[in-house]
């Protein structure tokens, strides 16, 4: 992975397979990442410290098409675990769009049929961690950055979609 000077990937961006990924689904277009409020967030709602690899910088409000970022997350004092995020415009990503319609199928609608209709924006988090790491670390992430995004979450390999709710559930939190 290569960055700019901002923190961007200067490499190109491609997305991760969906069936190894959670999915957010995001109505915002930009690709900026507020570490403040992700890591206030994460602190508060999911007691977990979540610090990114490739610190990011947004002169005069910029932000990139594409990017991405290792995000370093600990819960409940175990050790720390490096979880992998991409984002890309929707567009770029149009299986994540059938999956999260169909998960929202799959539940009846529930409401998510709606905020998938609003979405922009693809996030990612690689379901995959190192040997040692914390296995639930990329749902925890997936949760802060939904509780942060507004966006739903599909699971790798689709068949639902939930919400920071479902995703608390899931963490037993």
């Amino acid at each position: 992975m290569n960055f700019d000077r901002n923190g961007w990937a200067a490499s190109p961006v491609e997305p991760l397979p969906t069936a190894r990924a959670y999915t957010l689904l995001s109505p915002d277009p930009a690709a900026r990442i507020d570490l403040a409020r992700w890591a206030h967030q994460a602190r508060t709602f999911f007691g977990a410290k979540i610090e990114l690899v490739q610190p990011k910088r947004y002169p005069e409000g910029k932000t990139p098409s594409a990017d991405m970022v290792d995000v370093e997350i600990e819960r409940r004092g175990d050790s720390v675990t490096r979880v992998h995020v991409v984002t890309l415009p929707l567009d770029e990503v149009p299986d994540a769009l059938t999956l999260a319609a169909e998960g929202a199928r799959a539940i009846g609608g529930a409401g998510f049929d709606a905020l998938v209709d609003r979405a922009r924006r693809v996030w990612q988090i690689a379901d995959e961690v190192s040997a040692g790491g914390d296995a639930s670390a990329p749902l925890a992430l997936a949760a802060v950055m939904a509780s942060v995004l507004l966006a739903p979450i599909v699971p790798p390999g689709g068949g639902t979609i939930f919400g920071v709710k479902g995703a608390r559930t899931r963490l037993g939190l």
